[in-house]
């Protein structure tokens, strides 16, 4: 297999494993769900720069995609763990998710992203969004 597979496969096998960790609280989940977040950032590093490219996306919205999941991928982490500043990493990645279709809409010519990019994203995208339950948004009282 190639390692672009295995880092892939380990990385959901942890983030699973984790999370189901996690929802049963079980000790092990914390380190579950933090390595497979370490292996989906090397992964995305590694292979989906390379992958993106081949696909036909510029250099400048290439890095833009991979560094927007990497800050969904640290997001999730930190709400998942419960971690201080998660609220203020909310407020730099939520943004980014509307812009994000913005700069696909607005791309010229026939635009193409690599299926490990893509799969990735909408994961982790899913997962932000799920842990917006427990957000706390001030409302005014009138």
């Amino acid at each position: 297999m190639k390692a672009k597979s295995i880092l892939n496969m380990a990385a959901w096998l942890l983030i699973f494993i984790g999370i189901l960790f996690k929802a049963y609280h079980w000790p092990g989940a914390n380190v579950s769900i933090l390595l497979s977040a370490i292996l989906m950032i090397v992964s995305l590093f590694a292979f989906a720069i390379k992958d993106n490219r081949l696909a036909g996306a510029s250099d400048g919205l290439n890095y833009f995609m991979v560094g927007m999941l990497t800050m969904f991928i640290v997001v999730t982490i930190f709400r998942m763990q419960r971690w201080p500043g998660a609220d203020h990493l909310v407020m730099v990645a939520f943004p980014l998710a509307f812009v994000f279709p913005l700069f696909l809409i607005f791309q010229k010519g026939e635009f193409k992203i690599s299926r490990q990019f893509a799969i990735t994203f909408f994961t982790y995208f899913i997962l932000f969004i799920s842990l917006f339950r427990n957000l706390a948004i001030p409302v005014s009282q009138s």
